[in-house]
């Protein structure tokens, strides 16, 4: 036997267990996209320290598990809104909001707990997370 015929007598049985091991016939799928987030605006509406209780719209804020808040600052003065109690851990404050500003939370805790701003503590309200 020649060193040629004795090389592929060697390689010709490898070459074949490498096809025979690549014979995988499912096809691999792709991952499943991200489920969209849901946006829930909250407002600080314009002139809100005049509002009061109202300062944050006539009814209590509620967003449901799972959902984003984001807190939009509509008025012209800054506002920082602070959370009362701990019993919405995923939001205790905005931190300072400049005319315009915004921060978002994603809020994952059902809970309720009164809000006020800490620059103008006569506006306050009450923000709910609720379970689907």
């Amino acid at each position: 036997m020649t060193k040629t015929t004795h090389l592929l007598s060697a390689i010709i049985p490898l070459t074949m267990l490498s096809i025979i091991g690549c014979g995988n016939t499912t096809t691999p799928t792709a991952p499943a996209p991200p489920a969209a987030v849901t946006t829930a605006n909250v407002y600080i509406l314009p002139g809100g320290v005049n509002l009061g209780a109202n300062a944050f719209g006539d009814e209590p804020i509620v967003i449901y598990m799972g959902e984003r808040m984001r807190w939009r600052n509509l008025d012209t003065l800054e506002h920082t809104v602070v959370a009362d109690t701990a019993a919405l851990p995923e939001f205790s404050t905005t931190g300072t909001l400049a005319p315009g500003g915004e921060r978002s939370f994603v809020m994952n805790t059902p809970g309720t707990t009164r809000v006020h701003c800490a620059d103008h503590p006569d506006m306050v309200g009450i923000l709910v997370v609720r379970e689907r």
